[in-house]
C-alpha cells in the first residue's frame, strides 16, 4: 500500500507561507492543475515541458536527470517558471497541505476528497517504471492523479485504486500525446491566455457599427461548431486568401470549429456556436451578425491595416472556448475557409446538422412543458432586448431553441439563459404568464413589461439584429407580409429591408412588426393570436418557394387547398391594392378573418 503517512508528514513540514502565496492560483483557476514528472528518459523533457507550461500547469520534477535537461533547455526551475524541483513525496505533501488550508479539511478522507476534486493533477513517467517510482505513482493515484507512462507497465497496476473517475494508469503512451491525454483523463479545465492582438479587445466594442466607407471586407457565409474526432487542440488553419491577400467587398466564408471533451455532447454544439458573435464583437473593428448559414462578419480596413488576420479570430475563439467552456471540452480545432471551392461542402454539412438539430423538437409542444427560457445574449448589441423561448417559439435568431437553452443552463447555470416556470396564466391566446413577465422585467432591466409568445400586435417582444425575416402588418389587406434579409426591393409596406431593419432591430418592441427566423414560420404557434400563418398575404418570391413545403403541410392539415399560391409575391403585387386584388381572386382566408386592429 502507498505510504500516506510519509506524505502527510511532508505536508506538516510544508512552509505555510508558500502554500498561501502559491495556492491561490490553484484555487482561482489561474493554474489549471499540476503534473508530477519523474523518470530517466531526459530526451523527451524539453518538448513535453513546453506543452505543460503552455497549458498553465505547475510541474513538480522529481529526478535530477530530468532537471539537468530542463536547465540545458534554458528553463530556470522555480515558482516563477512553474517548474518546481521537488521529490514526489514532498510535492504530494504540498498538495495535501493546500487541501488542508484551503479546504479547511482535517481528517484524511476529507483531505483526499478535496485534493481529488479541487486540485487536479496527473503523473508522467518517462522511462523505466521502477518499483520505487510505481509506489510513488500509486500514492499519487489516491489524490486522483492517473499515471501516464511512455513505457509498458506491469500488470500489478490493475489493483490500484483511484477516486477521480478515470483510469489509474496507462502505459506505452506516445510522448507527443501524453500531455493532452493527461488533461482529458483527469478532466482538467485548461486556462488559455488571450492572444496578442493588433487591435484592442474589450466588451466595450460590442455594439459598434461599421460604416460602408470604413469597411474593408464583409465575410458572408456559415459557421458550424460540432464534435470531432482525432482533432488537434489549438490547431488553427486558414484555407484560402486571408485579410491581407486581396479580400475586399463581400466575400464567401465558412468556419468549422471542431471540439471534444469528456463533458461534451451534441446538445451543447449550438450553445457554443451561438457564443461566436459575442466573442468576435469584443474586437475593435469587427462586427459579427447572424447565425448558422446567414452569418456576416464585417471587418474595418483600419483593423486590417493594423495587422488583424483571420488566424487572430481563430485564436480568440480557441482561448475563450477553453476558458469559458473548459468544464465540458478539452480540444478545440478551428478551420476558416475563404476558398470558394471548399465552402460549399461545409455549407451542405452544416445544413444537414442544423436540420437534425431542429428535428429534435418536432414532437414537443408548448403545452407539454411548464418551463420556458429567457436569453439575453444579444443585449450587448441591443440593450434591453430579451427572447423568451419555448418549444414552439425559438429565439429571434433561430439558432437557440428550447433544448439549446436548457443545455446552456446545464453548462453555465449563471449565464445568458434563465428558466421561468409558467405560473399565473394571463392569456393563453397571447401566450402570457405572470411569472414569465416578472422574469422578463428583471432580465430586460425594465425595458420590457410583458412578453407575448404568440402575438405580433400585443406585447410582441423585441428583436436584436440577428433575425432572418421581418413580418409586418398590412392593414388594408387584413394580413401580414414576410420578407427575408436577402430581398433588396421595396416591399408593399413602402419600405425595403434596411428601413424595416432599422425599425425592428433596435431592441424595442414595435407592435405590428416582428423580427424572427425562418424556423419560426414552421410553427403553427407563429402569430397564432392573430390567426397564424393564414394571415400571410405577401412574401418575397424566393422565401415563399423555400418554405413552400412547410406552408403546404400547415395548410393541408387545416384543410386549405392551394394556400401557397394565394400568397402574393413581388412578381404579381407590390402594393396593398394589388395584394388585395390577388387575395380576392384566390379567395385568401384572411379576407374573412377578424380585423387585426
Amino acid at each position: 500500500m502507498p505510504d500516506l503517512d510519509a506524505i502527510f508528514s511532508a505536508a506538516a513540514l510544508t512552509d505555510d507561507s508558500r502554500v498561501q502565496q502559491q495556492g491561490i492560483g490553484f484555487i482561482d483557476g489561474a493554474i489549471s492543475g499540476y503534473t508530477l514528472l519523474m523518470g530517466d528518459d531526459a530526451t523527451r523533457v524539453p518538448v513535453l515541458l513546453n506543452s505543460l507550461i503552455e497549458k498553465q500547469l505547475v510541474v513538480f520534477v522529481a529526478d535530477e536527470l530530468l532537471l539537468d535537461a530542463i536547465r540545458d533547455a534554458g528553463i530556470s526551475p522555480g515558482w516563477e517558471s512553474h517548474v518546481i524541483p521537488m521529490s514526489l513525496t514532498n510535492a504530494l505533501g504540498f498538495i495535501i497541505r493546500l487541501a488542508q488550508v484551503f479546504g479547511k479539511a482535517s481528517d484524511t478522507d476529507a483531505v483526499l476528497r478535496y485534493a481529488c476534486e479541487r486540485l487536479p493533477g496527473f503523473t508522467v513517467l518517462l522511462g523505466d517504471p521502477t518499483p520505487d517510482r510505481l509506489a510513488l505513482a500509486q500514492a499519487a493515484a489516491l489524490l486522483g492523479c492517473p499515471l501516464l507512462s511512455t513505457t509498458d507497465l506491469p500488470s500489478s497496476i490493475a489493483t490500484w485504486e483511484i477516486s477521480a473517475g478515470c483510469r489509474p494508469a496507462i502505459g506505452a503512451v506516445d510522448p507527443s500525446a501524453i500531455v493532452q491525454l493527461g488533461i482529458e483523463e483527469r478532466g482538467l479545465q485548461i486556462r488559455v491566455p488571450m492572444p496578442s492582438l493588433p487591435v484592442a479587445y474589450n466588451p466595450d466594442f460590442s455594439g459598434q457599427v461599421i460604416r460602408k466607407d470604413a469597411s474593408g471586407v464583409c465575410l458572408a457565409g456559415v459557421e458550424l461548431t460540432t464534435m470531432g474526432e482525432n482533432i488537434v487542440d489549438g490547431q488553427i488553419t486558414v484555407i484560402g486568401p486571408d485579410l491581407d491577400a486581396g479580400l475586399s467587398g463581400t466575400q464567401p466564408y465558412a468556419m468549422l470549429i471542431e471540439v471534444s471533451g469528456r463533458g461534451m455532447q451534441p446538445d451543447f454544439e449550438p450553445v457554443l456556436e451561438r457564443q461566436i458573435e459575442t466573442m468576435f464583437n469584443d474586437a475593435d473593428g469587427v462586427v459579427h451578425r447572424g447565425q448558422r448559414t446567414v452569418v456576416t462578419l464585417s471587418i474595418t480596413q483600419k483593423a486590417i491595416d493594423q495587422g488583424l488576420r483571420l488566424r487572430h479570430l481563430g485564436e480568440i475563439l480557441y482561448a475563450r472556448y477553453h476558458n469559458e467552456y473548459g468544464n465540458i471540452l478539452s480540444r478545440v480545432q478551428i478551420t476558416i475557409f475563404t476558398d470558394l471551392a471548399q465552402i460549399q461542402p461545409i455549407m451542405e454539412r452544416a445544413q444537414a446538422i442544423y436540420d437534425h438539430r431542429d428535428h429534435r423538437l418536432s414532437s414537443l409542444t408548448d403545452e407539454a412543458v411548464d418551463i420556458v427560457y429567457t436569453c439575453n445574449l444579444c443585449q450587448t448589441i441591443a440593450g434591453g432586448h430579451l427572447c423568451v423561448i419555448s418549444p414552439e417559439h425559438p429565439g429571434v435568431c433561430g439558432a437557440v431553441d428550447w433544448l439549446d437553452a436548457r443545455a446552456a443552463i446545464s453548462i453555465r447555470p449563471v449565464g445568458p439563459n434563465k428558466a421561468a416556470r409558467k405560473d399565473g396564466l394571463i392569456d393563453s391566446r397571447l401566450g402570457q404568464w405572470e411569472s414569465v413577465n416578472q422574469i422578463v422585467r428583471q432580465e430586460s432591466g425594465g425595458a420590457l413589461d410583458a412578453y407575448s409568445l404568440y402575438s405580433m400586435m400585443q406585447d410582441p417582444g423585441s428583436a436584436c439584429g440577428d433575425f432572418e425575416c421581418i413580418t409586418a402588418m398590412l392593414p388594408l389587406s387584413n394580413g401580414v407580409m414576410v420578407v427575408e434579409r436577402t430581398y433588396d426591393g421595396i416591399t408593399p409596406s413602402g419600405m425595403d429591408w434596411a428601413m424595416l431593419y432599422e425599425m425592428v432591430g433596435a431592441g424595442v418592441p414595435v407592435p405590428g412588426f416582428i423580427g424572427h427566423s425562418k424556423r419560426a414560420l414552421k410553427s403553427c404557434k407563429f402569430i397564432s393570436a392573430e390567426g397564424g400563418w393564414q394571415r400571410i398575404v405577401w412574401m418575397n418570391h424566393s422565401l415563399r418557394e423555400e418554405l413552400r413545403a412547410v406552408l403546404d403541410a400547415l395548410a393541408t392539415e387545416a384543410g386549405i387547398s392551394g394556400f401557397v399560391e394565394m400568397i402574393a409575391t413581388e412578381e404579381c403585387a407590390l402594393t396593398e391594392d394589388e395584394i388585395l386584388a390577388h387575395m380576392e381572386a384566390a379567395a385568401h382566408p384572411a379576407l374573412t378573418m377578424k380585423p387585426m386592429i
